[in-house]
């Protein structure tokens, strides 16, 4: 479970991430679809949930 009581955890490792701010593992597919997608300095970040990137984006060097 992440950070808004969802979960986008899978069982296949190929596809997994880890959120930069929960530290969690998350599908990367699923990820993408819903949005939760930055990039920044030339790197995507995918996240685990709607709040994550909101926090990313007001530091995100404190994140990486």
């Amino acid at each position: 479970m992440n950070c808004c009581g969802d979960s986008n955890k899978i069982d296949d490792t190929e596809n997994q991430v880890v959120c930069p701010i929960m530290g969690g593992p998350i599908n990367q597919e699923e990820a993408e679809k819903k949005g939760l997608v930055r990039e920044y300095k030339g790197k995507k970040y995918l996240f685990c949930c709607d709040g994550c990137p909101e926090k990313f984006d007001k530091n995100p060097e404190s994140y990486i």
